[in-house]
């Protein structure tokens, strides 16, 4: 689970908040990654909605027990996303999570997978929410009229409990904030990094037979 993947994805976030070669415009300002404000997670004081956290708080993580929050950013999200930027909806259960859960496309979540365990010695995935899209009903929705974007950050990144049992990734880097640490080249890499494109794939569809296998099967949706 350690890697650099996650550690270039931060640094091209600065890049683009001074002015680097990531984009501008609304475009660039759209976020892909975050938690919707209303979206409750494992706190001290039991679940709170993301929103309602503030720094100071303590945050119940998947490796490090409690863990306090140094920071939150919030941001608002358009009346109208781009295509790239489509939200995914992951139905009640699919995750570990209790209720129908919207993320962004780009938020990275733990899943627990034999698929994973058997192709690199580890049970425990992080993947992009986009690249779950096709399992267990989890599916890229429209949009429209989303609820601002929160973002906990702590010392250091952190897994965390969201809706019950879903298990999501939350950024250390605060905004704005340039370090030595970013600055040097001998930086250690990011505790997570994320599977992208084929391996995720890989991942997927395994996760995809192992479902099939235990007859463990999701009804599609209706559509409207």
């Amino acid at each position: 689970m350690f890697g650099f993947d996650i550690a270039a994805r931060r640094e091209d976030r600065l890049m683009a908040d001074i002015g680097g070669p990531v984009g501008s415009g609304p475009v660039a300002d759209c976020a892909t990654e975050g938690l919707l404000a209303g979206t409750t997670i494992a706190t001290a004081m039991g679940w709170r909605p993301v929103e309602a956290i503030s720094a100071g708080d303590q945050v119940l993580t998947f490796d490090n027990g409690l863990q306090t929050v140094i920071a939150v950013s919030r941001a608002p999200m358009p009346a109208r996303l781009p295509a790239f930027s489509r939200p995914v909806l992951v139905p009640a259960g699919a995750l570990g999570n209790c209720a129908d859960m919207i993320l962004l496309p780009d938020q990275n979540v733990m899943v627990e997978s034999d698929a994973a365990e058997r192709l690199f010695a580890d049970p425990f995935a992080i993947l992009r929410a986009r690249d779950l899209v096709g399992l267990r009903g989890i599916e890229a929705i429209s949009g429209e009229a989303l609820a601002d974007v929160i973002t906990l950050h702590f010392d250091a990144h952190e897994v965390i409990h969201a809706e019950g049992g879903a298990l999501v990734l939350a950024d250390a880097d605060v905004p704005g904030a340039m370090t030595l640490e970013f600055l040097s080249s001998t930086r250690l890499p990011a505790p997570y990094s994320s599977y992208s494109g084929q391996t995720a794939r890989m991942i997927v569809s395994a996760m995809l037979d192992e479902d099939a296998r235990l007859g463990e099967g999701w009804p599609a949706r209706p559509t409207a």
